[in-house]
């Protein structure tokens, strides 16, 4: 039994096969036994298979998809990791401490660690895509990590701070699932598209409320209150405006 049977490890477009053998055994160091790949399929290179040792199982598993957005399909949460940040000012970069992630164990969906390119990252159309961006500490000199390391680093960290010998509790709640989160999202965006706001801001609010929801834990009872008062706000602003026309 894996420690983190709730997590899958998402790469998107490796350009090194190599990084991909080292991750794949990365994976059976730290408890994980999910591998998704975007792009192209590395499995048989020669440098993935020789560098997985002891984790071929792990690699030939991998499921190899077409886009990032396929890959999230069968997921409840998405991390994604990146090296880039945008400051107070990027609303869409508002970027979670690796210290910070929640703790894996306690959420009852299904986990997506994202990582992105070994050259570049991951997009900005794919960020977006994640619930919450986070970023590993390194040295301002040289804050690029090769992807494998970044595997690494972030799988040695929840392994150290969550896994446990001991079973843990059943946890009563369940979390919410990417489409209630998604539903909530459908009342706000309503919300705001109707507010007398600059229009340049709306996106902007639009994706406040979006890294809220991602870098917050929410039930699935809390996300159908949520959804409910987020209805009944858009109802109410939406009489407000046929009562001024």
């Amino acid at each position: 039994m894996t420690e983190f049977p709730n997590i899958v490890v998402v790469l998107v477009e490796p350009e090194n096969p190599g990084n991909v053998g080292f991750a794949a055994r990365v994976l059976a160091n730290f408890g994980v036994d999910k591998l998704k790949i975007v792009g192209c399929d590395p499995r048989e290179d020669y440098q993935a298979q020789i560098f997985s040792v002891h984790a071929h199982t792990i690699l030939d598993s991998a499921q190899i998809v077409p886009d990032l957005e396929t890959a999230l399909e069968d997921t409840d949460v998405a991390w994604g990791a990146t090296a880039r940040a945008g400051g107070n000012h990027s609303v869409t970069r508002a970027l979670v401490p690796l210290q910070k992630l929640p703790d894996p164990t306690a959420i009852e969906g299904r986990i997506a660690l994202v990582f992105g390119r070994e050259s570049k990252g991951l997009t900005n159309e794919e960020i977006v895509l994640c619930d919450l961006v986070f970023t590993i500490p390194t040295s301002e000199e040289y804050p690029s990590m090769n992807l494998s390391h970044a595997v690494s680093v972030v799988l040695y960290h929840l392994f150290s701070q969550y896994a446990t010998k001991k079973g843990r509790e059943p946890n009563e709640t369940r979390s919410a699932t990417r489409e209630e989160r998604a539903q909530v999202m459908v009342f706000l965006d309503e919300v705001i598209d109707n507010l007398s706001i600059k229009d340049f801001r709306k996106p902007i609010a639009k994706q406040i409320f979006r890294n809220i929801l991602g870098r917050s834990y929410i039930t699935g009872r809390e996300i159908t209150t949520l959804t409910g008062i987020a209805r009944k706000l858009n109802d109410l602003v939406k009489m407000c405006d046929e009562s001024e026309d």
